[in-house]
């Protein structure tokens, strides 16, 4: 319990009270001869004056505060979202439930960590006798991860405005924070090939031109000559094509560095943030495609391990093992993790290696190539860092611009050539800025599916 504004402002008026008392006693003892019995009278009159104040003042303040300290019938219930999206506002409900006989002031805020900003707090309302009361406040998550919420804090304003009484509610949780998926997920009852278009994904129509056999059906104007089923058209008397879908039930692993290449910032969002958007957008894309989708993390403080997985429905599970995985500043060893997975994963499958691909990397991410191209195809998806590019476009207005220019050239040919070079060797390349990673992902891996290859 603590004194409040009112209370303090009491006590400074009857201080100020007793400190002209005091000079007025002073003053009549100096102007004794002038007026004695007058003026001591006085003197007496007023100083018993303020200690009746002074006895009043106290006994309103000690019963203030012997009544509030009844006032805790204070029911706090915080309802939390089931989870949150990084970078998007939420609101948290509070509901209160008053049981005490009279009307509550109260001051509320919430104790949460610093990756949730929050908007609203403290909450300060008024709440009636036997009554409830719901409010809410925004926040805003910062960072993916576990969010914890802590203690609800309140304090009640005593019922004549002396005393606040303090109050802790014991109610930690912990919501998760996802990356924001939600495009993907509000999308999710039209056709692929709405969503594909959409996200600004172009392809070209084309029709049973897979790998897989479908179905016969009757030659129509635009199939090729190869679909023509001879045996099927000499017996039915009519042309008669062979009809083609993708090929399905492959497995797509990918193999995310969590390293320290990628903790460079674009907006908002870091490099990895961007790449796990990209992971998560290709894996919902293949899921609906029938493909299995699996995962490897490196260069992580905790090394996460998932088993290829299908059905649309196991994005859940994919998310669930994104979500809290933090990038950190360890070096990137792809000869390592090219050995650690293969000794776990024999079948062949599509391996995406998501990274920023620098010319140091050159010999080590080749020799990774050459040992995963044995047994599985190999894609790498390489963030490129858009501060080059930007400097790249800015005028030479002086010497030091002019270097500054030479050495970005110089810098991005190198890079240039090690993604050639690695493109010599039969992997596929992905090279887009970090905003772009997952249409260009998305596309890349489409564009495999339709040639047959995978």
């Amino acid at each position: 319990m603590k004194p409040t504004v009112k209370l303090l402002q009491l006590v400074s008026a009857l201080c100020v009270a007793a400190a002209v008392i005091f000079l007025w006693r002073l003053f009549t003892s100096v102007d004794i001869y002038r007026e004695p019995l007058s003026g001591v009278e006085s003197s007496n009159t007023i100083f018993s004056l303020w200690w009746l104040a002074l006895a009043a003042a106290g006994i309103l303040v000690v019963i203030d505060w012997l009544v509030s300290r009844g006032d805790s019938a204070i029911r706090v219930q915080r309802k939390l979202p089931h989870s949150l999206s990084l970078g998007v506002y939420a609101q948290v409900q509070i509901d209160i439930e008053n049981s005490s006989r009279r009307d509550l002031v109260i001051e509320l805020t919430e104790l949460h960590c610093d990756a949730v900003d929050s908007k609203g707090l403290p909450l300060k309302f008024s709440i009636s006798a036997n009554s409830t009361k719901v409010l809410k406040y925004t926040i805003y998550p910062k960072d993916r991860g576990a969010a914890q919420f802590n203690k609800t804090w309140f304090r009640i304003t005593s019922r004549w405005g002396f005393w606040r009484h303090n109050h802790f509610i014991e109610n930690a949780e912990v919501v998760k924070v996802y990356p924001n998926f939600a495009p993907i997920a509000q999308s999710a009852s039209v056709t692929l090939e709405h969503q594909i278009a959409r996200m600004g994904i172009h392809l070209q129509q084309r029709r049973g031109a897979g790998s897989d056999f479908h179905q016969l059906r009757e030659f129509r104007e635009g199939d090729a000559m190869r679909q023509i089923d001879w045996n099927a058209t000499s017996r039915h008397h009519k042309p008669i094509a062979r009809d083609y879908q993708d090929e399905k039930d492959q497995d797509v692993f990918f193999l995310l560095d969590c390293g320290r290449r990628l903790r460079g910032k674009d907006a908002d969002l870091s490099f990895f943030d961007h790449a796990l958007n990209a992971v998560l957008l290709t894996s919902y894309i293949a899921l609906r495609q029938g493909d299995g989708v699996g995962l490897m993390s490196f260069s992580a403080d905790q090394q996460r391990w998932l088993t290829p997985l299908k059905h649309p429905a196991r994005i859940n599970a994919v998310m669930n093992q994104l979500y809290d995985l933090q990038s950190t500043t360890k070096a990137s060893d792809y000869l390592e993790v090219a050995q650690a997975f293969l000794s776990k994963r024999k079948k062949r499958a599509l391996v995406v290696i998501i990274t920023s691909v620098r010319e140091e990397d050159a010999s080590d991410l080749q020799e990774a190539i050459k040992l995963l191209s044995r047994q599985h195809m190999v894609m790498i998806a390489s963030l490129r860092d858009n501060y080059f590019d930007e400097k790249i476009e800015e005028p030479v207005a002086n010497l030091s611009s002019a270097l500054s220019c030479c050495a970005i050239t110089d810098y991005l040919k190198s890079r240039s050539l090690v993604l050639a070079k690695i493109k010599t060797m039969g992997a596929l390349i992905t090279d887009a800025l970090p905003s772009q990673l997952h249409i260009k992902l998305v596309q890349e891996y489409l564009k495999l599916k339709r040639s047959g290859r995978f």
